[in-house]
């Protein structure tokens, strides 16, 4: 009993208590138990009275407790609990009755009533009638504080994720004109005859600005990219993109080889903005974690009938193979960038069938394979030869 005292003065502390009972002698030894618990109690005697305290305590936003007789009177206790119920689901209420009508117990449960009390009232049994009750409104507030807490979190991730597009937005438009602006007068520059160090400083900055151009620019489009599949040359492709990033690896004291597996290697189907937005980014990545000086190698061969592509480099050892493809996830917090690059390259590989094989190991360095399943097109030994027209086009 100690026990359940101690805990009922710690759970009904800021608590109120509303007690309706028309029997002034039961009403009065509630009272007198029952005060040296609660904050406040509130006393009715009648079913409009409660009704009118329920209010008050509603509006005050005070958390309480029903104590109410099932009989009332000329009111019946019963229809107390199913207004009361109705107005809150939640609200806790312990009947008290005199009877042990099975009819009465059936009826209060289905409007809801939450503990029963016979009289005459034993100590023990309302203590831990309230106790119980008491518990539950204390998970419910904190189960709503969560709750809160919860929606107050989404509510600001949601809002840090439109700034974070309307940053983009605003940072594409910044970054377009002056962009432009710098690379024509580089071409301007080279036409002039005009070949040195600074002139080549520029132009790989030029181009690595122009790759975070592409990247944003293609994050606030992509769901807009036409689902267009065109036939390409992935040998022609992988050199052009080489030479567009040349001078960005000469800057920083790299080089690029070629290696190609076979001749006539086959074409592919794929849309060609998203191979270039996969291109770029892998060769960009090497360049940006390879020690310097050394070797950037690419290889496009065939494996399985199915053409891959292959970036491998000497840098620092990728410490989590999964966490690199997270958007904002950068291996190194010294390197530049906004770490979109490779989270663009396997949104596009989960959306193209690509598989993409990783290895990092100190002996022969890292390396990104990406293995085009069911987008190649096998030209020769088959019965289903594609032919080229002269302008390129499959007939």
């Amino acid at each position: 009993m100690m026990n359940a005292i101690a805990l009922l003065k710690e759970l009904s502390h800021e608590k109120n208590l509303l007690i309706v009972e028309d029997d002034p002698n039961v009403l009065e030894s509630l009272e007198r138990l029952l005060s040296h618990f609660f904050n406040t109690i509130y006393k009715a005697s009648s079913l409009g009275e409660a009704i009118d305290s329920c209010k008050q305590l509603r509006d005050a936003s005070l958390p309480f407790i029903i104590i109410s007789d099932i009989h009332l009177g000329q009111d019946n206790g019963i229809d107390l609990i199913r207004q009361i119920k109705q107005n809150n689901p939640s609200q806790k209420v312990i009947a008290i009755s005199g009877t042990e009508d099975r009819d009465i117990f059936i009826e209060s449960i289905r409007y809801g009533v939450d503990r029963f009390v016979l009289k005459p009232i034993d100590q023990t049994n309302l203590f831990n009638a309230l106790i119980t009750l008491l518990q539950q409104i204390n998970y419910d507030c904190e189960l709503e504080a969560s709750q809160k807490l919860l929606k107050d979190s989404k509510e600001y991730a949601l809002r840090l994720l439109d700034e974070q597009d309307q940053f983009l937005k605003n940072a594409i438009h910044e970054i377009h004109t002056p962009l432009s602006v710098i690379i024509t007068n580089i071409d301007l520059l080279r036409m002039d005859g005009i070949d040195n160090e600074y002139l080549n400083a520029i132009e790989a900055g030029s181009r690595i600005i122009q790759n975070s151009y592409e990247d944003m620019t293609y994050l606030m489009k992509r769901d807009r990219v036409p689902d267009h599949h065109s036939t390409i040359d992935l040998v022609g492709f992988i050199r052009e993109r080489v030479r567009y990033f040349t001078c960005i690896a000469e800057v920083n004291e790299l080089s690029f080889s070629i290696r190609i597996g076979q001749p006539n290697l086959p074409l592919i189907r794929f849309n060609e903005l998203k191979l270039s937005r996969l291109v770029d980014n892998t060769l960009s990545n090497a360049i940006k974690y390879s020690f310097r000086p050394s070797e950037i190698n690419v290889t496009v061969g065939i494996r399985k009938d199915n053409l891959f592509f292959e970036v491998r480099n000497h840098g620092p050892l990728i410490q989590d193979k999964k966490k690199i493809f997270e958007r904002f996830h950068r291996e190194s917090e010294h390197k530049g960038g906004y770490g979109l690059g490779l989270s663009i390259v396997s949104q596009i590989c989960d959306e193209e069938n690509i598989d993409i094989e990783i290895s990092s190991t100190a002996v022969r360095g890292t390396a990104f394979r990406y293995i085009f399943k069911n987008a190649t097109l096998l030209q020769h030994n088959s019965s289903t030869m594609t032919l080229l027209n002269q302008n390129g086009a499959m007939e």
